[in-house]
Order: C-alpha cells, then sequence, then structure tokens
C-alpha cells in the first residue's frame, strides 16, 4: 500500500513538473544547436554597437518560419589581428569578443536556413542588407565556428551645410561601415577616398564639387555656387578607390529667393 502510494505521488510530481516547465519540453522536442552570427565590413572590422548594430533574423528556408532574431551589438575586434596579421587557413581573427548575434536554436532534422542582416542602424541612409543560406546540423556548434558575414560600403552622413548668398559649403562625415576612421595615415588614409557634392534639381545636375579632407578626422568640406533659388537635392557620394565600396547621402534643399537661406522640406 504504502509503495503504491509512493508510485502515485511520483506520477503527479512528474504531470506538476511538466504543467509548470513548458518552455522545456518545447526545447526538449529539437536538439539544442548553438549559433553565433558577425558582420565585417569589407576591408576593415566586425560592425557593431559604435554604428547602432544590426538586425538579424534566422529562418527556415523551407517553411520561412523564423527560428530566431534579435539585434547583433558588441565592438569591432581586434584591429591587429583583422588588419595588420596574415590570417592563415583554418584561422578566424574574432579573438577580442567582436560584436555579436548568438542564439540557440532546436532543431529536429538538418535544416537549411537563411542569415538575413540589416544595418548599420546608426545613420538611416546607410543601412543595408545582405543574406546568407546554410545547413544547420541538429546539435552542431556553429558558436565556436561562427558563420560570419560580410558587408561592403560606406557610411555617409552630413555634418553641417550653409549658404551665403549662393555660394553652399557642405561638410560630410565619411566611415567604413564599421566606424573605423579615415585619416591622412591611419589605416584608411583619405587619399584612397574620393568624396564629391552634387545639387540636383527636377532630378538633374546642376552643380557639382569635390569636397577634401578638413585634417579632422572622416570630415571632408567643399563650397560651390548655387545657379539660384529652388528646390534642390544635396548628394554627397563617397567611393573607396581600392575595393569599390561606396555610400551615398542626399538632403532635399529649398533656398529662399528673398534670403537666399536654405530651409529643408
Amino acid at each position: 500500500m504504502k509503495n503504491r502510494m509512493l508510485v502515485t505521488l511520483q506520477a503527479l510530481a512528474c504531470l506538476m513538473l511538466l504543467t509548470l516547465q513548458p518552455q522545456a519540453w518545447a526545447a526538449e522536442e529539437g536538439v539544442l544547436t548553438p549559433l553565433k552570427v558577425l558582420v565585417r565590413s569589407d576591408d576593415a572590422k566586425f560592425i557593431g554597437s559604435k554604428v547602432g548594430g544590426l538586425q538579424v533574423q534566422v529562418r527556415a528556408v523551407a517553411t520561412g518560419e523564423v527560428l530566431a532574431h534579435g539585434p547583433l551589438e558588441g565592438g569591432t575586434g581586434d584591429t591587429a589581428a583583422l588588419m595588420q596579421q596574415p590570417q592563415l587557413r583554418g584561422q578566424s581573427a574574432t579573438t577580442g569578443e567582436p560584436a555579436s548575434f548568438n542564439a540557440e536554436l532546436a532543431l529536429e532534422r538538418p535544416t537549411r536556413v537563411e542569415i538575413v542582416v540589416t544595418g548599420p542602424l546608426g545613420v538611416a541612409q546607410s543601412a543595408q542588407s545582405t543574406a546568407l543560406s546554410l545547413w544547420l546540423l541538429p546539435g552542431e556548434d556553429r558558436a565556436q565556428r561562427p558563420v560570419i558575414l560580410h558587408m561592403s560600403g560606406l557610411i555617409v552622413d552630413l555634418v553641417d551645410y550653409q549658404l551665403a548668398a549662393q555660394a553652399l559649403t557642405v561638410t560630410a562625415q565619411v566611415t567604413m561601415l564599421c566606424g573605423c576612421p579615415l585619416d591622412r595615415d591611419g589605416l584608411w588614409p583619405v587619399s584612397d577616398f574620393s568624396v564629391a557634392l552634387q545639387v540636383l534639381q527636377a532630378g538633374q545636375p546642376v552643380a557639382q564639387q569635390a569636397l577634401t579632407f578638413t585634417g579632422v578626422e572622416n570630415e571632408f568640406s567643399g563650397t560651390l555656387t548655387l545657379p539660384g533659388a529652388g528646390d534642390f537635392e544635396l548628394q554627397v557620394t563617397a567611393t573607396q578607390r581600392s575595393t569599390g565600396n561606396a555610400g551615398v547621402y542626399q538632403h532635399p534643399l529649398r533656398v529662399s529667393a528673398a534670403a537666399q537661406q536654405p530651409q529643408e522640406q
């Protein structure tokens, strides 16, 4: 009698445990599979919090089910390992805990996934998307051997613009996608970059001018003459000659005929 009661109590305890822990029970339906995602800027370092971070989504290709999503945050990584030391086959310069997205997927079977990354989120006009599809096997640790995506491009942002009579002076900021700095003698020398200002009216260029390095890290500036009053679009473009990396910033500009002062639309 005592043994029967003990068995009954044990059964009730197990039932209560399953009822109170539905998330743990659900996880046991698949094998936990660690995943780490990093994103590297072309010719630079890892992209992370310095430029507003990235948004990551992992989905099953066959069903469209979103398996994980969230922000990718953290630092840019070890400069020497990434930019100055040769990398041998089988080695990855992920020392220094660079920015990453981490998840644990519950996989029941080998699953082809698509990883979509959007950003950097700090400057809206520089945000873009890149994607990669690959097979993940249940229990295979892709955190110790992380998935690394790459993004091409430059971040271009407007620092200031001023109008005196018909002379428009523009100062812009240009960096690598990771926020890594451009300078005269740094790892990313300004001599490798071309920055230009165009003013368009009705979609057609009406004035243009090269922007030159100001001596302040990342800053380029120049002055051009506007053809008169009206509604314009200010456009700053930047390119890296050695890689083809490029970025664009566009901004509406309304010039008053009376005051010749710019007003945002």
